[in-house]
């Protein structure tokens, strides 16, 4: 799978002009042969909108997702991005949406973790998120998400071999950032990719560094501060290669056993 990390800075509030820059990094990923295109948290409108949301969140069919499933199936591109999703409850969501190459919307998955304000907002997801996709099976999670080992745990025990995060994490993270990517990464012997965002709004000055880390946690790609992309290869054979010197998640499920069965460990 041929990946590109698109590490944007985006308009706040400006979703339309977040759209059109979407094209242009769809004609770069064609042009690259990319699989899937993935976008920061709240890729279109920016992340720290509050304030904003009565306008500018959405539905699930509104706006935003359906110009990017149009350009998703004219590039015959997978995309992931983050969007604020209005329910038809009225409670409002954080979310990651892939789309698929023919513009059909294979998953939501709902953040699970709040961070800071986002619990005065957003409801927290109860679900984790596994998609099969003509490449692989992906996982999802969303920015805080990252700092809880268990997510990509139960991602990876689900049968996940890439988990791919879009993020709005800010400075002086950024190495933070990375250490847990590439924590998560070698702990469950998956591709981890975080998919953070650059700028400054108001007084959150976000930290970029993107990266994507393969299952033994080596970094495979990494971004600097500012906006920028980069193109990953991700072989999945290295999964299996990873785990043919240890084998994390098949140890954890012979010691589950052991306990369960009652042996003096």
């Amino acid at each position: 799978m041929k990946l590109m990390i698109a590490q944007t800075n985006p308009s706040r509030a400006e979703p339309v002009a977040n759209l059109d820059a979407l094209e242009s990094l769809c004609r770069l990923a064609v042009e690259a042969k990319v699989d899937l295109i993935a976008l920061p948290e709240l890729a279109f409108t920016g992340y720290n909108i509050f304030e904003r949301l009565d306008d500018l969140a959405e539905a699930i069919d509104g706006p935003i997702v359906t110009q990017v499933a149009k350009l998703a199936n004219q590039y015959n591109l997978h995309v992931l991005f983050g969007l604020a999703e209005r329910r038809d409850s009225g409670e409002l969501s954080n979310v990651a949406i892939l789309i698929d190459d023919n513009g059909k919307h294979l998953a939501t998955y709902d953040k699970r973790y709040l961070w800071d304000r986002e619990h005065q907002f957003f409801t927290a997801g109860k679900k984790p998120c596994v998609i099969d996709t003509r490449f692989g099976k992906l996982g999802l999670m969303i920015c805080y998400d990252n700092e809880f080992p268990e997510v990509a745990r139960e991602l990876a025990q689900a049968g996940a071999q890439i988990i791919l995060s879009p993020t709005a994490n800010m400075l002086p993270n950024a190495e933070r950032q990375v250490l847990q990517i590439r924590a998560r990464a070698m702990d469950n012997q998956c591709f981890v990719a975080c998919i953070n965002r650059s700028g400054v709004e108001d007084n959150l000055y976000y930290c970029g560094n993107s990266i994507v880390a393969d299952p033994d946690g080596e970094v495979l790609g990494r971004l600097g501060l500012t906006a920028g992309t980069m193109i990953v290869d991700i072989d999945f054979a290295r999964i299996d290669e990873s785990r043919t010197h240890q084998n994390y998640l098949s140890d954890l499920n012979l010691s589950r056993l052991d306990i369960s069965n009652g042996a003096d460990l």
